[in-house]
């Protein structure tokens, strides 16, 4: 197991920065789904004691990233459908009343934000073999909207509910198997957004949010010990 370190924030606790880690290790794929976790691997590179890091194994396995197994050990938890297909139907509701919401009331300054945003995505698209950065703008494309429209806290709390779904979003991210609709998309959001054209929300949505539901077979057939079936 070979982590990423990231650096750390101002004033930051040992405990949230090990989870920080963990946490993008898993959530890029970096550690694999079934992985088992070694404490003392965590303890060697991080220079850290062994509290903090039991500490943001239950935070984590709160979040459903991480199975604890007294006697056996702490393992990366497989996707599980189910939850993915939980955390679909929660997003398809939020994100249809979140994107109303911009078409009623949205700064100029916002809509810049996203196009700004979507310039970054289509750049990154055609010239870094490595997508995943697309992962991270397509995320904080819908963080700007939520925050525009006074919602920030809700995104902020249906982070933890999306970890099984978002790590399909990421492997669909670097399988590139949903590159162009999702750009093409995300024009159309912007589009919908300045038009004030509500009555697209819903289809609009139900497009964007089921994109990787297209190739689900794909990314399991490829990957079949991510998954737990």
């Amino acid at each position: 197991m070979e982590l990423i370190k990231i650096n750390r924030q101002f004033g930051e606790n040992t405990k949230h920065y090990i989870y920080r880690v963990l946490k993008m290790n898993i959530m890029t794929l970096n550690i694999k789904p079934g992985t088992g976790i070694s404490e003392a691997d965590i303890r060697e590179f991080l220079k850290v004691s062994r509290t903090p890091i039991r500490e943001s194994i239950v935070r984590l396995s709160e979040e459903r990233l991480m199975d604890v197994y007294p006697q056996k050990g702490s393992f990366v938890s497989l996707i599980d459908l189910k939850i993915v297909e939980e955390a679909y139907f929660m997003r398809k509701i939020l994100e249809k009343e979140v994107l109303k919401l911009a078409t009623k009331n949205f700064s100029e300054a916002a809509i810049k934000e996203l196009e700004k945003n979507l310039k970054f995505q289509n750049i990154i698209s055609q010239i870094e073999e490595d997508h995943s950065e697309l992962f991270f703008l397509d995320n904080e494309f819908h963080k700007i909207i939520y925050k525009e429209v006074q919602k920030e806290k809700v995104w902020e709390s249906i982070q933890p509910l999306s970890t099984h779904y978002d790590r399909v979003r990421f492997l669909d991210a670097i399988e590139k198997t949903n590159l162009i609709p999702t750009l093409e998309q995300h024009k159309t959001i912007i589009d919908i957004i300045k038009n004030k054209e509500i009555d697209k929300v819903d289809e609009m949505i139900d497009l964007h949010l089921s994109n990787f539901k297209n190739k689900i077979d794909y990314l399991i057939e490829k990957h079949p010990d991510y998954f737990k079936i």
